[in-house]
Parts: C-alpha cells; structure tokens; sequence
C-alpha cells in the first residue's frame, strides 16, 4: 500500500484544504469532549478528588486509541510516521509546565481547550478561564527574556518512551497500553473506596461492562502488533532546538 497519510505531506490534498477541513473536525471534537464530560469544570475538578474519574479514564483511552491507531496504520503503509512532527523534548521546562498546568487544572477546572468546548455551550466560568489564560500567556511573552534560557533548556529532541526503554515500538506499545488499563483500573477502585458507587456514578455497572469489552479488545491488539517486526520508518535525526527569540 502506498503512504497516504499525512494528507498534504504526500499530495493527497493541499493546504487550504487541510484548513477547512478542520473546521468539522473541531465541530467533531468539541462535541465529543462535550458528552466525555470535559466541558463541567466541577467534573474535571472531581477528578483531583477521585470523585469522579471519567475525564481521566477517557484520556487514557484517547492515549491507547491514538497509539494503536498510527502504530497500526504505520504497519500496514497507510501512514508515513516519518512525516509526522513530533514534539521535541524540553525534559525539565515540560515537567514544570505539566506541574503548573495540573495546578490551573484544580483551581480553574479546564484546560486551554476545554474552556473552549465550554465557552461553546455558554458557560460562563469557560470564558473567565479563557481571559485567565490570554492574560498569561500575555505576561509569560512580555517576561520571556526572563526565563528563555530555561525554557530551552534540558533539550532532548524528538525523544520517544521504546530509546528510553531500549526496546522496540510493538513492545512499548504493548506497555504503555497494558500501563493504560492499570491506571483505568486503580483510578476506579479508588473512586468507589472513598465514594460510594452511586454517588460515584449512576450507571456503574453499565459503564463497567462497557470498559470491560474496550479494554480486552485494546490489550489483544496491542499484544497482536507487539510482535510485528518494528521497521525504521521514524526519523531519529536530532534536529536543533527552534528557540523563540523575543522581540526587542
């Protein structure tokens, strides 16, 4: 089979159209984030307090969906992976913007995208955490003289888990899938010790059974394209970090 994918970096379509087309993937998007619950900032909030671990949950499904989904299609020659931009590692700038991130999370309820999704549906607290957010990202730009030396630090390139590890992608995928699951399992198992099921959630047992089939249909794939032969189809050339240079 002939690389199709990514679209426009192997013809298929140009780039205007790529633009439009995601205006409906965003519609698609939103309304799925909106029925996963990431638009309630009380929801999100919960989860923190293992009240409620649906929106947890629910990344790490989009995790395991996404990996297997272009590990699988890599395989069969839908996708050049080589193609693909893959986000360069900063270990230590990144490992204090996940804190502080996890930290906006709590307070505000959202992220930058579900404040969208909320702002979307009229809520009101969506459109303060999005002037919350602009405002920020405002002073970080005018202080960026201040800390750009950081920010750029701890560079380690396309850094992917299967180099740290030292073993194949199939393997990596496998454990990062079976890793998925576990934490699946952990979160819910704590949200019914400190909360009751039916406070946890009204439809426990159905949701229960739902995951239950997902999850063994997810590890069998996994396990099946974890013993395929891991071609060299990612670029490992290290390209120099792209430093954003603040304007005098």
């Amino acid at each position: 089979m002939d690389m199709i994918a990514p679209l426009v970096k192997t013809g298929v379509i140009d780039a205007a159209t790529n633009l439009w087309l995601a205006i409906p993937i965003g519609f698609i998007f939103g309304f799925a984030l909106f029925h996963a619950g990431f638009t309630d900032s009380r929801r999100i909030a919960w989860a923190f307090y293992f009240k409620d671990v649906g929106v947890p949950v629910v990344m790490f499904s989009a995790i395991v969906t996404g990996m297997l989904g272009l590990w699988g299609m890599s395989l069969i020659g839908f996708i050049d992976i080589s193609k693909v931009y893959m986000l360069p590692t900063y270990l230590l700038p990144m490992a204090i913007g996940g804190l502080l991130f996890g930290i906006g999370m709590v307070v505000g309820g959202y992220c930058p995208g579900t404040a969208i999704a909320a702002f979307a549906t009229g809520k009101i607290d969506g459109i303060v955490f999005i002037v919350g957010f602009l405002i920020g990202s405002l002073i970080f730009g005018d202080f960026f003289p201040v800390w750009g030396d950081f920010y750029n630090s701890d560079y380690m390139g396309a850094f992917r888990l299967d180099q740290w590890l030292g073993i194949g992608l199939g393997p990596t995928v496998l454990l990062i899938v079976l890793a998925a699951v576990a934490g699946s399992l952990f979160l819910r198992q704590v949200q019914y010790r400190f909360w009751s099921a039916k406070e946890a959630h009204p439809k426990a047992e159905q949701v229960l059974k739902l995951q239950g089939g997902l999850i063994a249909t997810a590890v069998v794939i996994a396990i099946v394209l974890a013993f395929f032969e891991t071609p060299s189809f990612i670029d490992d050339t290290v390209e120099p970090p792209h430093y954003i240079v603040p304007r005098n």
